[in-house]
């Protein structure tokens, strides 16, 4: 028999037991092993100093370029500059510059890295040319060149065209005032002959005239006769304008007739790329010139600033000598209205471009 201290321990040792939880070890996790950077080998300093030497030499090189180009960029500035005076190198057919091209070059020539080096305001206009397959039904027949009644090649120093061609027929830089369109139908479909033909062209021309007067009354000109430099003032020259009223110009009898409208264009010498991006910018960014572009620096530097394709107009109306548009007297109106709206969108931008200009380059100052 135990004795009670014995027991007591017992059942000390019991409730022990249950007291304290038994530890048991956790494993520790594996060590991962972390590689240390690698170190880049140091640069010799003989590597360093050819390095900084060749950073010297092209800087050098590049400051000599900029430096001939400056050179060069003077001289032709001031050649350009005595040329605009008396049009001596004007390459264009009517051998000057458009009069509302004048505020934009006015801008730019008079800063110091801008020369405007050819600019178009934009022009409405019917061109024939000749190719070397294009001919009368008299000559695809086989007959002689001299059984043919040749196209009448007025004199004109607007031509540019190859040969017999008449080249601009006729050329309006700016929107079509209604006579003008009158006498472009007359032309390719000949004067009305028929009542219908003729309430036609009545009614066409009180449309564009109320077309008109609206936007004249617009742009703040009280009467039509005021309006010396808007939207429907401009150069317009040709054979058909020259042709006397007694003996009107009839369709070339070979060749190609187009009827277009062409936007403007210009091209611009800068002195520096930062120059010329910041002109870019006036074009596109501000003024939608969305074809506009820089050529990369060589001997020049050329910012050409174009609108997209879709302003501009080209549609063949006598083929090879056939006039397909004679009897299509409602079809040539709709295409002068379109050609007129498509000018009066480019009215529009160029002035846009002048604001643009003024804004951009002026803050070079």
């Amino acid at each position: 028999m135990s004795s009670p201290a014995a027991a007591a321990t017992k059942e000390d040792r019991h409730a022990a037991s249950h007291d304290v939880a038994p530890t048991t070890p956790h494993a520790a996790p594996p060590s991962k092993k972390v590689k240390p950077p690698r170190k880049k080998p140091a640069k010799s300093a003989g590597v360093e100093a050819k390095a900084a030497s060749a950073t010297d030499a092209e800087s050098a090189t590049q400051q000599q370029q900029q430096k001939q180009r400056d050179k060069e960029f003077v001289s032709h500035k001031s050649h350009i500059l005595a040329n605009l005076q008396s049009n001596a190198c004007d390459l264009s057919p009517k051998g000057s510059v458009d009069a509302k091209c004048l505020p934009v070059m006015g801008l730019l020539n008079t800063q110091p890295d801008y020369i405007t080096t050819s600019s178009c305001s934009g022009r409405i206009a019917l061109f024939h040319s000749i190719g070397p397959h294009d001919g009368s039904a008299e000559i695809r027949e086989g007959k002689d060149d001299g059984d043919v009644d040749p196209s009448p090649t007025p004199t004109s120093r607007m031509k540019r065209g190859e040969g017999a061609a008449l080249g601009w027929v006729f050329v309006k830089h700016g929107m079509l005032r209604p006579e003008e369109m009158v006498r472009v139908v007359h032309f390719l479909c000949g004067k009305p002959e028929t009542p219908e033909e003729a309430a036609l062209d009545a009614a066409e021309v009180d449309v564009h005239t109320a077309h008109m007067t609206a936007i004249i009354d617009r742009e703040g000109q009280s009467t039509v006769a005021a309006a010396t430099a808007g939207m429907f003032d401009g150069e317009v020259e040709g054979v058909l304008v020259e042709a006397p009223a007694e003996s009107p110009l009839p369709p070339p009898s070979r060749g190609t007739v187009s009827l277009k409208m062409e936007p403007f264009v210009m091209h611009v010498e800068c002195r520096t790329m930062e120059a010329a991006k910041a002109l870019l910018s006036a074009a596109v960014s501000d003024s939608g010139y969305r074809n506009s572009g820089v050529i990369p620096p060589g001997r020049k530097i050329m910012c050409g600033i174009r609108s997209t394709v879709g302003l501009g107009l080209d549609v063949p109306v006598v083929v090879r000598g056939v006039n397909y548009v004679a009897q299509q007297r409602a079809y040539i109106w709709a295409l002068l209205r379109l050609a007129n709206e498509k000018m009066e969108a480019n009215e529009k931008k160029i002035k846009l471009l002048e604001k643009s200009v003024a804004v951009r380059v002026g803050s070079r100052k």
